[in-house]
């Protein structure tokens, strides 16, 4: 054992993501269930995984025998062999001394138990990288930390990479760390040779980045259901309940799973799924209690939310068989006498139907938006997440003669409580200018290995908008941006209706283009028709204007607490109304807002506040602003007037 000592030569490391800039508005976070990318074939002996070496580093031992602890090679069989290859390689005192300390750390029953999961994580799943690791411990996630004092549960935590915020650059780091193509059809223990199918999440990054988004946070709630599984089980794989339910499932007492949303209790009437009991939970207060879609009150460059697996945790149960492989027919024709391979079979995704609700499911997956949605919201508190979109796929539904068909979604909308009918169950509309819906679900070069053969549209939605962000900046509307991965559409939409035919609805004359995100052809190629939200107001049904709300409330935030501590005086109001003004001519500059009347008004002073609010410390600052609203259609009307000039030409010839 010694002390740090500096590195001769040359030397090469991975360098941890780069931190994004405060005001960036292309990142997502999506909160699923995968389970870690496990080692082709596990050795019992390797090199020292990263969390090991950091757990010795931590406690001061860096070197053992004169040799980075990084670069041993040690057992991970047991914790006895573990020890044995260890302290074999350290030289005199140091043996002894290294002997005792692991002795201590590894000898008490619980702390043994621990241990050994540990060394089985490491030996089967793949490496966590240091960069990962050091951006974890930057925010927090690190023992006797936010992963409170028992290192041990601490670091096999971070080895399995349960419930933590990890920053994704790119589809191959996911593809690295996560089993996101791994999901069982008939077990969710995946034996050899078992039909597998790629997760609602991985199918959701994967589109993510294809679509043109540069990072994104992945948040692991556990390992995925099998397809074939009951509702009550896939939702509960989604939303366990530890706390002891009358209908107990295998995933409630799974340690290495966490709910999605917080508080979520289901109601079961004759082994099916009927609703949710209880209200909504406030976020918590400890970063350490955090689960699943709290994270995103720990990472402040978040703009989009995503929980790809709400449709299959609702979804009315999958027939439990595999339809046999059908050979694809080849056309009939003359061909040489020559050995040729058979047509390849349709893959194992598109045998399957994709995944639909009924009635039931339907209510249930509105109920659970909304629980997302208040979640963020957090009425009550201070502190609160409304500068982040919530983005959703609309889901696929049964044929059940109470459901819409895919042309009728909007009058069905718009006779149906709850949605843009004021909702008579007290549980609230969905009328919220912080959630987009995108529809319908679209086929892809990559979408074989998806349930049914298509995607959900909310990673390609998420994608698509980060991209615009980088390019044009989030308070344009990305309406008319191009697909680059869209091939057909599940189902087959009747376009000119949903894009033209309005609908009247207690909002006024609607088109489902103007209520949700479609994703569609046009002559051009593939695009984005229409870039809406959910609101029941027409300033922010356009998202772009409801995104460039979320852009002045993280600026707000971030003067907030850049002059948190400073006198409460006349002093910081006018540093308050400076910098907040200077962001709003950049926004002016941009074209975000309106030139048309006063664009923008900033006021902080004894106008916004009380001499109680003074006195508390409180700084309340006012904006006002009148956003550029994006054209949504362009009309040109012919008339010919005058035909003279044709008939004379005609005459002339």
């Amino acid at each position: 054992m010694s002390t740090t000592r500096p590195r001769l030569g040359l030397s090469f490391e991975v360098a941890p993501p780069a931190s994004a800039h405060p005001l960036r508005t292309d990142i997502a976070c999506l909160i699923g269930t995968v389970a870690r990318r496990r080692v082709p074939v596990p050795d019992d002996v390797q090199v020292m995984p990263n969390v090991l070496a950091r757990w010795l580093v931590a406690h001061r031992i860096d070197r053992v025998g004169g040799v980075p602890v990084g670069q041993l090679r040690v057992s991970l069989a047991s914790g006895t062999r573990f020890v044995d290859t260890l302290v074999a390689q350290a030289a005199g005192e140091e043996k002894t001394t290294l002997s005792d300390f692991l002795a201590t750390q590894t000898g008490g029953t619980t702390s043994k138990l621990v241990f050994a999961d540990l060394l089985k994580a490491c030996r089967t799943l793949t490496p966590v990288p240091d960069a990962l690791i050091d951006d974890l411990r930057r925010r927090g996630f690190q023992p006797r930390g936010v992963l409170g004092t028992d290192e041990f549960a601490a670091w096999l935590r971070i080895q399995r990479l349960h419930n933590l915020p990890v920053p994704i650059e790119s589809f191959d780091t996911f593809d690295a760390l996560f089993a996101w193509d791994q999901r069982g059809i008939r077990d969710r223990i995946i034996r050899s040779d078992d039909p597998v199918l790629a997760t609602a999440l991985g199918v959701a990054v994967r589109a993510f980045f294809g679509e043109g988004g540069r990072r994104c946070y992945v948040v692991r709630s556990g390992d995925p259901s099998d397809v074939f599984d009951t509702r009550i089980g896939r939702f509960s794989a989604c939303f366990p309940e530890p706390t002891g339910p009358s209908d107990p499932t295998v995933f409630d007492d799974d340690v290495d799973r966490c709910p999605q949303l917080p508080g979520i209790r289901r109601l079961v009437d004759a082994g099916d799924m009927k609703g949710l009991r209880g209200n909504a939970q406030p976020v918590a207060l400890s970063a350490s209690d955090w689960v699943g879609l709290e994270h995103v009150y720990g990472l402040a460059d978040v703009s989009f939310a995503l929980l790809p697996d709400l449709i299959d945790a609702c979804a009315r149960p999958v027939p439990s068989t595999v339809p046999p492989a059908e050979v694809v027919a080849a056309d009939e024709r003359f061909v040489e006498c020559v050995q040729e391979a058979p047509p390849d079979s349709l893959p194992v995704g598109r045998r399957l139907p994709p995944p639909r609700l009924d009635a039931v499911g339907l209510e249930l997956w509105r109920q659970l938006q909304l629980r997302a949605l208040a979640l963020m919201d957090n009425a009550g508190r201070a502190f609160h997440r409304r500068d982040v979109q919530f983005l959703a796929s609309l889901p696929l539904l049964s044929d059940a003669t109470d459901l819409p068909p895919p042309a009728g979604w909007i009058a069905w909308m718009a006779e149906t409580a709850g949605w843009i009918q004021p909702a008579t169950d007290g549980i609230g509309n969905l009328l919220s200018d912080r959630l987009q819906l995108a529809y319908p679900w679209i086929r892809t070069g990559d979408s074989a290995d998806a349930q049914g053969g298509a995607e959900a549209p909310e990673g390609t939605l998420a994608g698509v908008l980060a991209r615009s962000a980088l390019e044009r900046g989030s308070y344009r509307s990305a309406a008319t941006r191009d697909l680059h991965r869209f091939q057909d559409s599940e189902p087959l939409m009747p376009w000119t209706q949903a894009t033209q035919q309005a609908v009247w609805t207690p909002l006024g004359s609607l088109t489902l283009a103007e209520r949700v995100c479609l994703l569609g052809p046009t002559p051009r190629g593939p695009q984005l028709l229409s870039d809406v939200t959910c609101s029941d107001d027409p300033r922010t049904r356009q998202a772009a204007v409801r995104r460039l709300i979320n852009v002045v409330i993280q600026a707000s935030r971030d003067a907030g607490n850049d002059l948190s501590f400073e006198p409460n005086g006349e002093r910081l109001w006018a540093r308050v109304r400076e910098r907040l003004s200077d962001l709003m001519r950049v926004l002016l500059t941009a074209g975000a807002l309106s030139t048309d009347g006063v664009p923008f008004a900033v006021r902080c002073g004894r106008d916004t506040m009380q001499q109680n609010d003074i006195d508390a410390g409180r700084l309340i600052a006012q904006i006002e602003i009148q956003p550029a609203q994006p054209i949504q259609r362009i009309v040109v009307v012919l008339n010919l007037r005058d035909a003279g000039p044709a008939s004379a030409f005609a005459n002339a010839a």
